[in-house]
């Protein structure tokens, strides 16, 4: 299956590690995996365009605000994979926590 993966890939932080070890276990499993920065999309159709241009059959997100309030409204199956700061600080402001329902 061809995934299109989105996490906040910043150096040196743990969600960077985090997302290269689940695209690592992605591949190993014989998917191919799209890793792609959630901070170089401002917008759902971005992401249309993308998983038009990649050919994507699924989609994964790191962190429910960051990565999956650009997944919504596509027609493709996807998955999220919450983060601490989903969890712990965005769940508790109320714009995010709107947004994050309505991915949900």
């Amino acid at each position: 299956m061809r995934l299109l993966f989105l996490a906040v890939l910043r150096p040196h932080t743990g969600n960077a590690v985090t997302a290269q070890r689940v695209r690592a276990h992605l591949e190993a499993a014989g998917h191919v995996c799209v890793l792609k920065d959630a901070f170089d999309f401002e917008s759902p159709s971005e992401i249309a365009n993308l998983i038009l241009a990649e050919n994507c059959e699924a989609a994964l997100a790191l962190h429910l605000y960051r990565g999956g309030r650009l997944l919504q409204g596509h027609q493709i199956p996807f998955g999220i994979i919450f983060g601490g700061t989903d969890v712990n600080e965005d769940a508790n402001q109320e714009e995010k926590n709107t947004v994050m329902g309505r991915v949900l």
